[in-house]
């Protein structure tokens, strides 16, 4: 059916429009709801919501004792409740239904203000990501203090499996802890055995992390080939660092900054590697 036009619109309605006695055509029902004609009309046709009485003319009257049906069916409509639960409800009213009625749209309520949350949070990550690529050149490297942040650190993958499905595994296990797929993923990369070992991260806004990235100095850089040629953006990085006499004191990160939900070709891919250092006295010292 067609859906209702909104309800509690800020209206100034005739004081005669409200006395109890008084019966109102469809034109003021309308305005006191809120739901448009056509959608009274036919809630009439389909027994949901009919009119008091008839007038002469075949016109709809309204009871002002209707509003509140009205405006019941005009919310829960809102709600995407379905026509039949409604007219069900209706059917057979009681306080007890009442209630229980309330309590399932209560849930959903909440569970639908939860999901708009998680999507603003993931709306607002990806902007911040998107910000800083937009701030930094490619081949960029610097030195700064990062803060301390909470991340989803998906398990290693089983061994013999390829980029492809390691990187399926670690979403079908983070769907399965309620991580939704749209936060902003980055990869942990350790050193391991003379090469690096591979673990997906989520950056997950402090909801639900199982991890955390360190506070401290890290040095990052900016670059398309990171994090997906994360072999030649470390060579790049560790020169850097060898420059600077500093040496890395944990794994690395490496993130994209600008994806596929920001730029039209993957050559405009944007990413970030840091790890974290400190001052290598060895080489300072030039031993």
């Amino acid at each position: 059916c067609p859906t209702c036009t909104g309800l509690g619109a800020q209206l100034k309605v005739d004081p005669d429009l409200i006395l109890p006695n008084k019966k109102l055509s469809i034109l003021e029902f309308s305005r006191l709801t809120g739901i448009s004609r056509d959608n009274l009309r036919f809630y009439d046709r389909i027994g949901l919501l009919c009119p008091e009485q008839r007038g002469e003319n075949n016109y709809r009257y309204y009871a002002r004792h209707q509003l509140n049906s009205a405006y019941l069916i005009g919310s829960l409509r809102l709600l995407e409740v379905g026509l039949e639960d409604i007219r069900h409800y209706s059917a057979g009213r009681t306080p007890e239904r009442m209630l229980a009625l309330f309590a399932r749209q209560e849930e959903r309520i909440q569970a639908e203000i939860a999901r708009l949350r998680e999507t603003s949070e993931i709306m607002k990550l990806r902007a911040s990501l998107a910000r800083e690529a937009l701030a930094h050149a490619d081949g960029e490297v610097l030195v700064e203090e990062r803060p301390r942040e909470r991340i989803f650190l998906c398990p290693p993958p089983p061994e013999g499996m390829s980029d492809e499905e390691s990187e399926s595994f670690a979403y079908e296990y983070a769907a399965g802890k309620g991580i939704h797929a749209g936060y902003p993923a980055g990869v942990l990369a350790t050193p391991s055995g003379g090469g690096w070992a591979y673990r997906l991260y989520f950056k997950t806004g402090g909801r639900r992390g199982n991890a955390w990235k360190p506070a401290g100095r890290y040095a990052v850089a900016y670059g398309r080939s990171i994090p997906d040629d994360f072999e030649r953006a470390w060579a790049g990085l560790h020169a850097f660092l060898a420059s600077r006499s500093l040496r890395p004191t944990g794994s690395a990160y490496g993130e994209l900054l600008l994806d596929e939900l920001s730029v039209q070709d993957t050559g405009d891919y944007f990413g970030r590697l840091e790890v974290p250092v400190t001052v290598d006295s060895c080489l300072e010292r030039g031993i």
